[in-house]
Formats: structure tokens, C-alpha cells, sequence
């Protein structure tokens, strides 16, 4: 059963792509870890300022999760979920230029919200587009990928900024979710269409 499930992980363009855009913003350019250094590089590790930059992600990301009818009514869940990765990507690098600890609470309130549309996206379309029979298996796969993701980010952030800085680590980062998110939309024109598959027909 669960080779059943990786082999239609493997040929639904659509599901795999979700999932490796999922992958790409978490692993690439996951941020919390990095908090504490870029307050402490940038905005002289006040306490307080940290404290905000903690919560603001899931400001933005509750917002959105409330505000999300009108765009997850659109149709096109794929096409929504790569632009809200890109933001994403492109938020945090932004996030780790700024010397504003304002303009940085709200570019991360941004990129909260961001991802919660993208998260949202990609649950959608794994609902929508796996057969009834494969579905607890393929939402087993997007569940590890949703725990792993992140963790695996919040390493890789730390080991780049151990080698050169947390603005470093974050801009990288950022930059190279928005390029791996352009390259799956771009080899992925079922995804950002919204099109049926033929054999989901």
C-alpha cells in the first residue's frame, strides 16, 4: 500500500509539485531559527523586538487562514499556492535587508500570510486531486513534508549563518525559494493552471 502511494507520488505532476513547492519554502528559507541572530546583528538584541519577530509570522498567518475565502474560491489552488511561496521567498530575503525592526515585523506579517494561503493551496489540491483510495496515504506523505520541512530549514539556516551571517543565510535563503518555486511553475504548467489531469478525467 505504501508503494502505492509513492508511485502516485511520483506520477501526479500536480500533487508532486505541491509537495516539492512545499519543501522548497520550508527547507530553503525557514526563518525562525535565525531570529535571535538577526536581532542581535541587526536590532541589538532587544528582548521585546524578538518577541515580536516570533509572533509576527503567525499574525500574518492567522489573517490570512480567516481572510482566505475569496482567493481559495478562485479555482486555481496550484497558481495561488506558487505565488504565496514566492512571497514568501521573496518577503524574508527583503526581511533580511531591512535595518527597520517596523518594516521587518511587516514584510514577516507578509510572509505569514503568505504561506498560509500556499499551506491552505496545497491541502486543497492534495484533497481534490488524489483518488478516495490513495488520500490517507498521500495526506501521510504532505503531513511528513509539513513536519519535516521546516526543521530541516531551521538547520540548514543556522548552518549557512554559522558560515557567514543571519542576513546572509536569510536573503540566500529567500532567493534560492523563489528561483526553486519559479522552476517548478514553470516545468509544472498543469499546476499553475489549474487544469485536470488526464487521468484524474
Amino acid at each position: 500500500g505504501v508503494l502505492d502511494g509513492l508511485r502516485f507520488l511520483a506520477g501526479n505532476r500536480v500533487v508532486r509539485g505541491a509537495l516539492i513547492t512545499d519543501l522548497a519554502a520550508t527547507i530553503l528559507s525557514m526563518p525562525v531559527s535565525l531570529f535571535p541572530l538577526i536581532n542581535a546583528e541587526r536590532f541589538g538584541g532587544n528582548p521585546r523586538t524578538l518577541g515580536l519577530f516570533m509572533s509576527a509570522v503567525a499574525v500574518g498567518g492567522v489573517t490570512a487562514t480567516a481572510l482566505s475565502g475569496s482567493l481559495t474560491r478562485l479555482g486555481r489552488p496550484g497558481l495561488v499556492m506558487l505565488c504565496g511561496a514566492a512571497t514568501w521567498g521573496t518577503a524574508l530575503a527583503l526581511f533580511g535587508l531591512t535595518t527597520s525592526p517596523w518594516a521587518g515585523l511587516g514584510l514577516l506579517v507578509v510572509a505569514g500570510a503568505a504561506d498560509a494561503l500556499s499551506v491552505v493551496s496545497r491541502s486543497t489540491i492534495v484533497q481534490t486531486r488524489t483518488p478516495d483510495a490513495l488520500l490517507g496515504r498521500v495526506t501521510a506523505a504532505e503531513q511528513i513534508v509539513g513536519q519535516a520541512g521546516p526543521h530541516l530549514g531551521n538547520l540548514r539556516g543556522g548552518l549557512v549563518a554559522g558560515w557567514s551571517s543571519g542576513a546572509t543565510a536569510l536573503v540566500t535563503g529567500g532567493l534560492l525559494c523563489v528561483l526553486a518555486v519559479a522552476y517548478v511553475g514553470a516545468s509544472t504548467p498543469e499546476l499553475r493552471d489549474g487544469a485536470a489531469m488526464p487521468d484524474e478525467r
